[in-house]
């Protein structure tokens, strides 16, 4: 039987599940795709384009990007909330999980501050009269980009996939795990790895595999939510 912290602790694990999915599936997308999708090279291959919605949309970019910490911590959590559960004889790979999604949360969030505070400062300048340095900012405006698509879109985001894939043989060591969502969580991890690999060998073929794994995700971490509630064996 579960102690009354134990109960307590359990249902804030299955609330973290829930908003996970919730965030990371649906919400993420919604921000940025419509948010701040705008002011991305996904939406505007033109660099002084770009410049100019973020400057005119500070706010709204801002606003955008706020929400990524929500995104990033609530994905983070979903790893301790599932992993604390999972057979206590393969603990170390749940500690590894939960120590590389952290890793992937600090790179993901130093990766949303230079989206939040960096680049409006560079689309500002960018969009001033032109000077004899307007060259120099839009190099330095694309490299920006780069460097934090690089840390929030690439890095961490392998980074996560992995630590997913280091769930796999916990969560196959838990006799009472269901082995069909076992299986979804294969997919899911092995997807996503995939397209981490697309995404640093060939960018424009990584689309699909990151679609598939946004959407195998949320029904991966609600059916570990369902299993927590429907009471696992206690450890």
């Amino acid at each position: 039987m579960y102690s009354k912290e134990n109960r307590a602790a359990l249902r804030l694990d299955v609330l973290g599940l829930f908003l996970a999915g919730l965030i990371n599936t649906f919400l993420a997308l919604f921000d940025a795709g419509i948010i701040f999708g705008p002011g991305t090279d996904a939406r505007q291959s033109d660099l002084l384009l770009r410049a100019t919605w973020i400057a005119d949309h500070t706010l709204r970019w801002q606003g955008g990007w706020l929400f990524w910490f929500a995104v990033t911590l609530s994905f983070a959590w979903s790893y301790f909330a599932l992993g604390r559960h999972l057979d206590a004889a393969a603990r170390s790979w749940c500690n590894l999980a939960i120590g590389m999604a952290l890793i992937a949360a600090a790179v993901d969030l130093v990766g949303v501050l230079v989206n939040l505070t960096v680049l409006p400062e560079l689309a500002q300048a960018l969009t001033e009269p032109p000077t004899e340095s307007n060259s120099e900012l839009q190099v330095v405006f694309r490299s920006t980009e780069r460097l934090a698509n690089a840390l929030t879109n690439v890095t961490a985001f392998g980074l996560y996939s992995f630590a997913g894939m280091l769930l796999l043989p916990p969560i196959f060591a838990t006799p009472s795990y269901p082995r069909r969502l076992a299986w979804l969580g294969v997919a899911e991890w092995g997807i996503a790895v995939i397209a981490t690999g697309l995404l640093v060998l060939a960018p424009a073929l990584a689309t699909g595999p990151l679609l598939v794994a946004f959407a195998l995700y949320a029904p991966w971490v609600w059916g570990n939510a369902i299993w927590l509630l429907r009471g696992k064996p206690a450890p």
